[in-house]
């Protein structure tokens, strides 16, 4: 881990130590990795570029001298907008792939750090069963 990850990345990385996934899922920890690298690091769609650009010849001949500050106010949020609402959903679905959220994890049968009181009743079903075939 680098210092100069962003917090969705840093996020994902500790959330991946805490997960151990198996090196069968590498590909998928590659992915949300790469997902929350670029979402840390969004910027503005190309189909902004024009609109953008005449904006910040519009800003330069402003008297307001905040024009530019709250132009490259705008150019975070519409990147950080359009960046969330496309690799958000895709970050959570290798998420969930991974069994590291509580949809993942009923799918996969439970993490490690899954539903400790569904262990519990399934390690009383099978005492009960044992009891059975003992008894029977």
């Amino acid at each position: 881990m680098t210092a100069t990850q962003g917090p969705m990345a840093r996020a994902v990385a500790a959330a991946l130590r805490d997960a151990k996934p198996q090196k069968q899922d590498g590909g998928a920890v590659a992915l949300a990795k790469q997902y929350a690298k670029l979402i840390d690091e969004a910027v503005p769609l190309a189909r902004y570029d024009v609109p953008l650009a005449a904006l910040r010849v519009a800003v330069t001949e402003c008297s307001d001298p905040k024009a530019g500050e709250h132009l490259a106010k705008i150019e975070q949020a519409l990147a950080a907008h359009s960046v969330a609402s496309d690799l958000g959903p895709k970050l959570l679905a290798a998420l969930t792939a991974l069994g590291m959220t509580a949809a993942g994890r009923t799918v996969k049968g439970g993490a490690p750090n899954g539903n400790p009181v569904a262990a519990q009743l399934d390690e009383f079903t099978q005492r009960r069963a044992r009891r059975r075939q003992g008894a029977g």
